[in-house]
């Protein structure tokens, strides 16, 4: 059935408000890959290189540099639940945009001291955090069941959009040859997307969902019509009676203190496979080794001989946001496990082929090949993986923890982002691997592979509270999309037959 967009408007306006933190994100990444790649920034921070009569960066501080943000990030994703929980997902947002905006400040004031450009880096890594956890919860609360996975796509979507721009400013930016400015503008540039976060606070609601578990019954109806004010027949009548429900469930099932939150996830069976599903689709995201191609891709096709680095970067994130914006409009038609299957495996062969390349002297020629199969990774990933894992992580993050359960989700993609960062480096320059690295990550895609087969189930048009009976009721994964309950959940009494069996046609 065709989805009328006119009706949701000003739900895809919060969603989008919500997913700022998709371009903090995003943007850092990719600017961050570019300016390691750029002569002045290299003169400023590395070492000179007698014999070539250059410059170049250590090592070490490539990879601490362009890791260490990941463990602010891990900080801040962990501060987002007390956060949440206190002060609301508006809350989050606003912290989360004082620290990147400090953070992009200290980097571009910053004149030579790798402490300070650590500093930065962290604080910024600290706003993320904030960010990623609490964006999704966010989007998953506030858009109505028949756009939500899209909206939750568009949160990788955005991500690639400034991943673009970002690219496409350090390609521009690094022709200023003898200045600093050339990695300054990309640096200072950042802080632009957290300002205009801290705009549309001023215009969003906070989310209906949290005001409903604070008991604020009222607020929560207000928010609703504000979320829903592009549709005229909208009545928050159902939405709040499924939202009282599903409230009430938690309670029964709920926990007495924070301590004793966190404590079942580990001790409680359902809410320990809500937590295995949510940090396992992160994990599986990112444990196949995409984060090389946006950390390291400047460099990357440097070391491969090519003379445009900074063009292989820019058609890395062209790809990357074509692939995204195809998914989110043609992705949901298709079966999501079938389409995480089908494209994991073209990873999983892309990545033995261009190992297989790089087992002979890389010339020109293959190593035009190694770029172009790289391509098809970017692809692959970014029409199945990279949008469907943040989508899944937050729908099946239900029930009285799910707080809890999103900040370990981005602990655990922080965490991994971070392992595969940091040991890129030593493995492609010290251990001499080159892009025979390639094999190794073949390997971790196996593990992607395994937990598709096993955690992913198809979410599509589920209701908050279906996703959370098939935790209740242990529903393996295969059948999630062709169960039925027996149960009849809330439903608004004024809409039509037609309507009804519509919205519950899952039911």
């Amino acid at each position: 059935m065709a989805i009328e967009f006119r009706r949701y408007l000003w739900a895809i306006f919060c969603c989008g408000v919500s997913a700022v933190g998709a371009l903090c994100y995003g943007y850092d990444q990719a600017y961050y890959t570019g300016i390691l790649g750029m002569d002045t920034f290299k003169k400023d921070y590395g070492r000179h290189n007698a014999p070539g009569d250059a410059y170049e960066l250590a090592t070490s501080f490539t990879a601490l540099t362009t890791s260490i943000i990941y463990v602010g990030e891990l900080v801040g994703a962990l501060l987002a639940a007390p956060i949440n929980n206190s002060w609301g997902r508006k809350g989050v947002f606003f912290v989360a945009s004082l620290s990147i905006i400090a953070g992009g400040i200290a980097q571009v004031a910053d004149t030579g001291h790798e402490g300070v450009i650590i500093l930065g880096r962290i604080l910024i890594g600290i706003g993320i955090g904030n960010f990623t956890v609490t964006s999704l919860l966010y989007i998953g609360e506030v858009a109505p069941r028949k756009i939500r996975g899209p909206a939750l796509m568009m949160f990788q979507f955005l991500q690639s959009c400034s991943q673009l721009v970002a690219s496409g400013i350090d390609q521009g930016t690094s022709n200023i040859k003898h200045s600093s400015s050339s990695y300054r503008i990309p640096m200072g540039l950042l802080v632009l997307f957290p300002l205009l976060m801290l705009l549309g606070l001023l215009a969003i609601p906070e989310s209906p969902t949290w005001y409903m578990n604070k008991n604020r019954r009222d607020d929560a109806e207000k928010a609703l019509r504000r979320i829903h004010r592009s549709d005229p027949s909208y009545s928050p009548m159902a939405d709040l009676a499924e939202l009282e429900a599903s409230v009430q469930q938690e309670r029964k099932e709920g926990t007495v203190s924070a301590t004793a939150a966190w404590r079942s996830l580990v001790v409680d069976p359902i809410e320990r496979r809500k937590l295995l599903y949510s940090c396992g689709s992160l994990f599986a995201q990112q444990v196949n080794g995409i984060i090389f191609f946006y950390s390291y891709g400047v460099i990357f096709a440097q070391s491969l001989g090519l003379a445009q680095a900074f063009t292989v970067a820019l058609i890395t994130n062209i790809l990357q946001v074509v692939a995204v914006g195809a998914s989110i409009l043609v992705g949901e038609r298709i079966k999501r496990r079938t389409n995480l299957l089908a494209t994991t495996f073209m990873m999983f062969f892309a990545y033995i082929i261009i190992g297989s390349i790089a087992t002979h002297p890389v010339t020109t020629g293959p190593a035009i090949a190694i770029v172009v199969i790289s391509y098809i990774i970017i692809v692959a990933f970014n029409f199945a993986l990279g949008p469907l894992a943040f989508a899944y992580a937050s729908e099946v993050a239900v029930g009285p923890n799910r707080n809890q359960i999103m900040s370990c989700s981005i602990v655990t993609f922080f965490l991994t982002t971070w392992a595969i960062s940091f040991t890129a480096p030593y493995l492609y320059y010290d251990a001499n691997l080159g892009a025979m690295l390639a094999f190794i990550y073949a390997g971790t895609t196996i593990i992607t592979l395994v937990y598709i087969y096993f955690c992913f189930g198809d979410t599509t048009d589920r209701s908050v509270l279906e996703v959370a009976m098939f935790f209740r009721d242990h529903i393996p994964v295969r059948h999630w999309r062709t169960h039925t309950f027996c149960e009849q959940l809330p439903v608004d009494q004024n809409i039509t037959k037609e309507e009804h069996f519509d919205k519950t046609r899952s039911v």
